[in-house]
């Protein structure tokens, strides 16, 4: 059994189907809703089907999130939009995975640890940082939190969350804590603009950029846990 649940939650109206849904009926229920949240039961969504819904909805963000297999469609900003500022959106995920690996990278030379061995990194986690948190110099302090560290510019504010349970790959990319970045660090008020503090927006950003190979799956990773693809940019016109 298929059950589609329209959001918000507090009006929330669930429709048993036999399959996945045609487009043509998916148009219909957004013509009442701005959201659609599909849990299936059984039947796995595929990322062919997925993109398939991206091209018919521009004006929506199409989410798939795979281990509890849902499906989200969203009002968001426009593919349009996501590619007339490619550059600049690319810009932000570049940023991002530039900063977190220099601040691991000071972070090992600050206290002396080996990032390629995971047991460092958890003894630091658990032993060496007192109540977890500390700062690294001056200018970063440091927060352990879960599989993630926290990272804050005490000048700027400028806010930095990573995973840090991928080995030496610290660029794994999450909705919050991306828009996050782009919020607090100066260079990037453009795009937090664009974004509108709408986390649609982002996971749009998110989708038409894996969607074109700007980024790509975390290798060995788990819940399809995306990464900047460093082989790739766009090119301007």
């Amino acid at each position: 059994m298929h059950v589609i649940q329209l959001l918000p939650i507090s009006i929330k109206m669930t429709i048993d189907i036999k399959e996945l849904p045609r487009i043509g009926k998916i148009r219909e229920l957004l013509k009442k809703k701005q959201s659609l949240l599909f849990v299936l039961d059984e039947e796995k969504l595929t990322r062919n089907y997925i993109l398939e819904l991206q091209k018919e909805f521009p004006n929506y963000v199409v989410t798939q999130i795979g281990w509890l297999n849902k499906l989200i469609i969203s009002k968001s900003i426009s593919t349009k939009t996501v590619f007339e500022n490619i550059i600049l959106f690319h810009k932000c995920i570049e940023l991002f995975d530039r900063t977190a690996h220099s601040l691991m990278d000071l972070m090992a030379k600050t206290f002396g640890i080996n990032l390629s061995n995971s047991k460092e990194i958890h003894e630091l986690k658990t032993k060496r940082s007192e109540n977890q948190r500390g700062k690294i110099n001056s200018e970063w302090r440091y927060h352990f939190h879960g599989k993630g560290c926290s990272f804050t510019n005490t000048n700027t504010e400028q806010i930095l969350d990573i995973q840090i349970n991928n080995g030496i790959e610290f660029g794994e990319l999450d909705n919050f804590y991306l828009m996050k970045f782009i919020q607090t660090t100066d260079s990037l008020k453009e795009a937090s603009l664009i974004l509108d503090n709408k986390p649609e927006n982002m996971r749009k950003v998110i989708e038409t950029l894996w969607s074109s190979n700007y980024l790509i799956e975390l290798p060995n990773g788990i819940n399809n846990g995306l990464i900047l693809n460093r082989n790739k940019k766009p090119v301007t016109n």
